[in-house]
């Protein structure tokens, strides 16, 4: 199943997808495969994290990282257990 990751670039009422980048990314994760995903705006990999929040904490006191997804196996229709 895809991850579906959509994020809509403004923080504290200031936009900071300044480079026009796309709000919506999906993509299959393999299981047991880990993917940092950028919430900055900043990062020369988007939508892939590559650190850039490091410097914007330092810049401006706070404590953004990116949003880590490990792939893991599919749940099937199970029956609810009681």
């Amino acid at each position: 199943m895809p991850v579906t990751c959509e994020v809509t670039g403004i923080y504290e009422g200031k936009m900071i997808n300044t480079q026009n980048l796309p709000r919506r990314h999906e993509e299959q994760i393999p299981i047991g495969k880990r993917v940092s995903f950028c919430r900055c705006w900043q990062s020369a990999t988007f939508p892939y994290c590559d650190g850039a929040h490091k410097q914007i904490n330092a810049e401006t006191g706070d404590v953004l990282g990116p949003v880590v997804v490990t792939g893991v196996a599919a749940v099937e229709d199970q029956e609810p257990s009681e």
